[in-house]
């Protein structure tokens, strides 16, 4: 068997545990397998499926190039670290989401590559305005999202992600969402990693947002106490930690970013004071006025690793010391941060989308037209 047909076969082995659709896959390597499912280029394969249907994106050296989800899929990859038989991720450059018609889409388990951009958008370029709804992103490693004018968002979670890495060289934060009324509707963002765009030399905000957004046990780190958050106000931020980088919103010339009438709720501060104080809640902009209680200011988390920074490093380990504040220290009883939550994040060093098979038995010789007997040791993305 060749190499790529048995990581294909790996491939729908492990994930056929968990989805009953109809299931495309695309590979574009040299020598792929063939059949009626099977599909080198992502567009064509997305073009011809219908609603609901999941596509495999089978690791590869280079990206998939870009392209528009027009309908509900489930885009499925084998996680941001290298594939255990191949070496390989399942990358894409850039993803648009066309409003209303990709609503109840998933993306798990992608890399994200493009980062002189944003690699996703919500809605579509010179669409006309429509709503898009019920997409989750979860277990990608992505540089940044940007919600498009003409695409109000309602139902959007993203979980259990590395965002970080943007270099737009446009000043816009990490995660930009429309701050207009109605523009959002119920996002979720929890138990992420989320760094700050390095946009020019300098360094700018992580996140963008309004209308009861829920930014719930995300880590934020940044570089030397640089500010989290462009324009903030009307959210729930609880359980967040704020390492590197403070809970104020970033300030450049006339603009001024906003943050006020947030209810702020079981965070930790460390290591930001450069830029500002670590006080949480930070200074208000206007009124109402920020509020909050159980937040823990200027204290270590007392992570196993930690160094601050813009760009996401694997040498970083959160695990928890013995004593740390953040053990059992959310409003919920959970920990604050990654840890914690309706999603702990407990596999951030390994991001998969899908089980891999972690172990398999096979006959040492194995004869033309012989059937073998397979045993396959299979491993959560948990």
């Amino acid at each position: 068997m060749k190499p790529n047909q048995l990581l294909l076969l790996l491939f729908l082995f492990s994930t056929s545990i968990l989805f009953s659709q109809t299931t495309y896959v695309v590979d574009q390597n040299e020598n792929a397998p063939t059949g009626d499912h099977v599909y080198s280029d992502l567009q064509t394969c997305i073009d011809i499926a219908a609603d609901g249907d999941i596509i495999h994106i089978i690791p590869a050296n280079s990206n998939y190039g870009s392209v528009l989800i027009n309908k509900e899929l489930h885009i499925v990859g084998s996680g941001w670290i290298p594939d255990n038989q191949s070496g390989m991720k399942s990358m894409i450059y850039s993803i648009q989401f066309k409003s209303n018609d990709a609503d109840g889409s998933t993306l798990n388990g992608l890399v994200l590559t493009q980062t002189n951009d944003y690699p996703v958008f919500f809605g579509e370029l010179n669409a006309p305005l429509d709503t898009l709804r019920d997409v989750e992103i979860f277990n990608c490693k992505i540089p940044g999202i940007k919600q498009r004018d003409n695409c109000p968002i309602k139902n959007i979670t993203l979980r259990n992600n590395v965002i970080a890495g943007l270099n737009t060289g446009l000043g816009y934060p990490t995660l930009n969402f429309l701050t207009g009324a109605g523009m959002t509707d119920n996002l979720f963002i929890s138990n992420n990693i989320i760094g700050s765009n390095y946009s020019l030399g300098t360094i700018k905000a992580s996140l963008s947002a309004a209308n009861q957004t829920l930014i719930a046990n995300n880590l934020f780190y940044s570089l030397n106490g640089f500010h989290a958050f462009h324009d903030i106000f009307n959210c729930f931020i609880v359980n967040n930690v704020f390492f590197g980088s403070n809970a104020s919103s970033f300030s450049y010339g006339a603009t001024v970013g906003a943050n006020y009438a947030n209810v702020y709720s079981n965070n930790l501060s460390y290591d930001c004071a450069s830029y500002g104080a670590c006080n949480i809640p930070p200074v208000s902009t206007s009124v109402p006025v920020n509020i909050g209680s159980g937040n823990l200011v200027n204290t270590d988390p007392l992570y196993e690793t930690l160094i601050d920074g813009w760009v996401w490093s694997g040498t970083n380990s959160l695990d928890l010391l013995e004593y740390s504040p953040l053990i059992n220290g959310g409003t919920d009883g959970t920990d604050i941060g990654i840890t914690g939550g309706l999603y702990p994040f407990n596999n951030y060093e390994n991001l998969r989308g899908v089980p891999y098979v972690h172990q398999m038995a096979v006959p040492g010789l194995i004869m033309e037209n012989q059937d073998i007997q397979l045993e396959a040791e299979v491993r959560s993305n948990q």
